[in-house]
């Protein structure tokens, strides 16, 4: 950190943080779909699981 400038570096960090985090759980809603193909019960039962999901403020 040549500028020294914590706050930015702190910010893209957790910024990354998050990417990786939202990406391994994409890939693994994917993963689930293909393993249940078009099969409709397993569809809804995968929308129901991600309808449970909430949100969680990260500046709270």
């Amino acid at each position: 950190m040549k500028e020294k400038d914590h706050a930015t570096y702190n910010l893209l960090q957790w910024y990354v943080t998050e990417q990786v985090e939202e990406e391994a759980t994409v890939s693994e809603i994917i993963d689930h779909i293909k393993l249940v193909g078009d099969n409709g019960y397993g569809l809804y039962t995968i929308d129901k699981e991600l309808a449970q999901r909430s949100f969680v403020d990260p500046t709270a």
